[in-house]
């Protein structure tokens, strides 16, 4: 699979067999492919520099943004996003732990690279860049709408809370849940938040 077209998305990750036949990248100029099996094959109809991973049909929600390489694209099933949260909704539900809150976000893919603070290897690369929303975002792509999962006591659940009624943009990180957590069987997309940034208006 040595060439411009064809790869896979993923190497050492399995995509979840749920999540299996609802993947598809994208270019920005309108190329489209579905992946296929648990490292999702793919075959694009044109070279791409940047492709945006998509939920359920070419024109679905934007999940996040990947640089082109050759063979494998190495996802590891991560999302990133920024946009705004627009709904919170509490439960309890019989198979889970604990109380859960799932968050509904309308957002656009974070481009590749960008990151929310900088890293010790960059320790020498003074001065630190202070973050803006819409140097991060792909404003060309359409908003999507996500449904992010998180237990009550997680930290980042304030700033959700925050930025749902002062009406602040966020950038969001997660990850598609992993088959084993059975959140599939609860929910139609379901991202496990790890992260959240809030900017100011």
């Amino acid at each position: 699979m040595n060439d411009a077209l064809s790869g896979q998305l993923c190497a050492r990750w399995t995509i979840p067999a749920y999540a299996q036949d609802m993947l598809w990248l994208t270019g920005n100029d309108g190329t489209a492919a579905r992946v296929e099996g648990g490292k999702g094959l793919f075959t694009l109809a044109a070279p791409a520099e940047v492709l945006t991973l998509r939920w359920g049909g070419e024109d679905g929600a934007p999940l996040t943004q990947i640089r082109w390489q050759v063979d494998s694209l190495e996802w590891d099933g991560a999302v990133r996003l920024g946009g705004f949260i627009d709904a919170m909704h509490i439960t309890t539900i019989a198979q889970l732990p604990a109380p859960i809150v799932v968050l509904t976000v309308g957002g656009q893919p974070l481009k590749p690279g960008v990151r929310p603070f900088s890293g010790a290897g960059e320790r020498k690369r003074t001065p630190y860049p202070v973050p803006a929303f819409g140097d991060g975002i792909d404003d060309e792509v359409s908003e999507g709408v996500t449904t992010w999962i998180a237990f009550e006591d997680d930290a980042a659940l304030t700033l959700a809370q925050d930025a749902l009624v002062s009406k602040l943009r966020v950038y969001m990180y997660g990850r598609l849940a992993e088959q084993k957590t059975g959140l599939h069987e609860l929910f139609a997309l379901p991202i496990t938040l790890e992260g959240m940034s809030l900017f100011a208006p």
